[in-house]
C-alpha cells in the first residue's frame, strides 16, 4: 500500500526505501552507481559517504563499549529519535533528548539522513550483505516499522510505550553487555539482537532496513510534510491520507494494549529489585528499552538483565543481584547512563525516596539462632536499619529490621557470612517515595565514611567461620 501511495506522487516525492543506492540495503530497486534517488550521484560524494559511515561506526563502537563516565554508556541509545518520542510520550523526556532532536530535526529534510550516514547497525548489515543477492521478495513485505512506530507511540501516551528494544541503537548498544562466566541465560539473549540482524542481513537484505526498522520508518514519517507540500505542486493529491488513517487505527491499537492487557496487573506480585527510580515497577519496565547502559555504568556490576520472574512485561528489563557488590549511597552511575526516562537522573540525596527494597531476615538461616558469633550485617548496614533484638527467654540474640530506614542498598545481603544468605532484600510493590529529613540525611552521609572499614570487618569475620 505505501509502495502504490508513493508511486501515485511521482519521482520528486518517491519514498526513501523504493530507491537503491550502491552499498545500502535499504531498499530494494535495481542499483545504479551513477543515480542515487533519482538525482545523479558523484564518485566523491559515494567515498564521503563511506568515509563518514566507517567514521560514525567507529565512534559508536568507542561510546558501546565504554562505562567511564557514566553517560558514555547511553549516549549511542540517546541519540535515537524513536526512543526520544516514546519517552517524550510516556512523560519521561529529559536532557538526554537533545540529540535525538538534532538528528530528527536532519532527517526532517534529507531522506533518510540517519540510515545514509550514521547508522552503526546499518552499516554493519551493508558491509556483511554486500556480495549477497537481492531478494525480490523484500519488497512486497508490508511496512511493518510504520505500524511499530504508530502502536507504540499509542501505548506511549498511555503511559506504557512499546518497542523501544527494536531501536537499532539499542539493539547495537546491548551487544557489548559485559558476558562472562557466570552470566545467565537472559544476559546472553539480550547481547544477541546484533548478531540477529547481521544473520538477517545475509538471509534477506534490506529486509529490516527497509520493512521492519521503526527508527527507519519514523525518519519517513518526518519527511511527510516535505513530501506533502510537493506532492500538492505536483497532484494536489491528499498525502497524509493514507497515513492519517493507519496512525489513527496504530495509535488505537497501542493505547487499547493499555486498556485491554493492563501490564501492570501481572507485576502485583513481583518481589524484584529494581535500580533507583521514582516510578512503580510495571511502569519501570515499559519505559526501559533494555539497552544495558546501566548495567555497563554499575561500578558494582550489581545490575544484570532480568528473566520472566515478574512477568512477561519484564523481560531483560535490569534487576539487582547483591551476589558481589551493593548499591553504594554515593553512586549515581545508572541514573547518568540511562537513555530513556526509566531511571532519572538523582543525586546522592534524593536517591532512596523510594526505596529499592525491604531487607528480609531469615532467623532459620541466620548464624545468632546457632548460638554463633555474628552480626556483621547490623555494623555493615549505612543506614542504621538493623539492630540486635535480645531474647531473654531464649538466651539469643536476633536481626531486627526498621523499614522506614531500610533502603534495600542489598548491602547486609552482600557482607552475610551465612550460606544461603539469612538475609535477603526483597523489592517493595507500589512503594511510595519517603522523604527523609535533613539530620537523616546528614547522618547518612557521615556513616558512608565508616563504611568501608564495616565492610572489611564483616569480611575478615566471614573468613574466621569459614575456618
Amino acid at each position: 500500500m505505501w509502495g502504490k501511495f508513493a508511486e501515485s506522487q511521482g519521482a520528486e516525492v518517491m519514498h526513501f526505501w523504493n530507491t537503491k543506492c550502491p552499498e545500502d540495503s535499504h531498499t530494494h530497486a535495481p542499483a545504479n552507481s551513477q543515480t542515487c534517488g533519482g538525482r545523479p550521484r558523484e564518485p566523491s560524494q559515494r567515498y564521503a559517504r563511506r568515509l563518514a559511515r566507517a567514521l560514525a561506526l567507529a565512534a559508536a563502537v568507542a561510546a558501546a563499549s565504554g562505562s567511564e563516565p557514566a553517560w558514555r554508556a547511553g549516549l549511542l541509545p540517546s541519540l535515537s529519535p524513536f526512543n526520544a518520542l516514546l519517552a517524550a510520550a510516556a512523560g519521561a523526556g529529559a536532557l538526554f533528548m537533545l540529540g535525538a532532536l538534532a538528528s530528527a530535526l536532519v532527517c526532517m529534510f534529507f531522506p533518510r539522513a540517519f540510515c545514509r550516514w550514521l547508522c552503526p547497525a546499518g552499516t554493519c548489515q551493508d558491509a556483511l550483505s554486500f556480495f549477497v543477492k537481492r531478494r525480490k521478495w523484500i519488497g512486497r513485505v508490508p511496512q511493518i516499522g510504520v505500524w511499530l512506530v504508530c502502536v507504540g507511540l499509542g501505548a506511549a501516551l498511555a503511559g506504557y510505550p512499546l518497542f523501544g528494544w527494536l531501536d537499532p541503537l539499542v539493539l547495537f548498544n546491548t551487544a557489548f553487555s559485559r558476558v562472562g562466566a557466570d552470566s545467565g541465560v537472559w544476559t546472553r539473549l539480550a547481547v544477541a539482537g546484533l548478531p540477529a540482524l547481521m544473520v538477517l542481513a545475509l538471509l534477506a537484505p534490506g529486509l529490516w532496513c527497509g520493512r521492519l526498522c521503526p527508527l527507519g520508518a519514523l525518519q519517513d514519517l518526518l519527511r511527510l510534510p516535505a513530501r506533502a507540500w510537493a506532492a500538492s505542486k505536483q497532484s494536489g493529491g491528499n498525502v497524509g491520507a493514507l497515513i492519517g488513517r493507519r496512525a489513527f487505527i496504530g495509535l488505537g491499537l497501542g493505547a487499547g494494549y493499555r486498556l485491554a492487557l493492563n501490564p501492570a496487573r501481572a507485576d502485583k506480585k513481583s518481589v524484584l529489585v529494581r535500580p533507583p527510580s521514582r516510578v512503580d515497577s510495571s511502569r519501570f519496565t515499559r519505559l526501559c528499552v533494555r539497552c544495558g547502559a546501566c548495567a555497563r555504568a554499575c561500578p558494582a556490576g550489581i545490575i544484570r538483565f532480568g528473566g520472566a520472574e515478574g512477568g512477561w512485561q519484564g523481560i531483560l528489563a535490569p534487576v539487582l543481584r547483591f551476589d558481589n557488590g551493593f548499591c553504594e549511597p554515593s553512586c549515581t552511575a545508572c541514573g547518568q547512563a540511562c537513555p530513556s526516562g526509566a531511571i532519572p537522573r538523582f543525586t546522592a540525596r534524593d536517591k532512596y525516596r523510594r526505596p529499592l527494597g525491604l531487607a528480609v531476615v531469615n532467623h532459620d538461616l541466620c548464624l545468632l539462632t546457632d548460638s554463633r558469633e555474628c552480626g556483621t550485617c547490623v555494623a555493615s548496614c549505612p543506614y542504621g536499619a538493623l539492630d540486635l533484638d535480645w531474647d531473654p527467654v531464649e538466651m539469643i540474640s536476633s536481626v531486627t529490621v526498621d523499614a522506614k530506614a531500610c533502603t534495600g542498598c542489598g548491602c547486609c545481603e552482600y557482607v552475610c557470612p551465612a550460606e544461603p544468605k539469612a538475609i535477603l532484600v526483597e523489592g517493595i510493590v507500589a512503594a511510595a517515595p519517603q522523604p527523609r529529613s535533613r539530620e537523616k540525611k546528614e547522618e547518612i552521609v557521615g556513616k558512608e565514611t565508616c563504611m568501608c572499614v564495616s565492610i572489611c570487618m564483616g569480611s575478615s569475620s566471614k573468613e574466621n567461620r569459614t575456618k
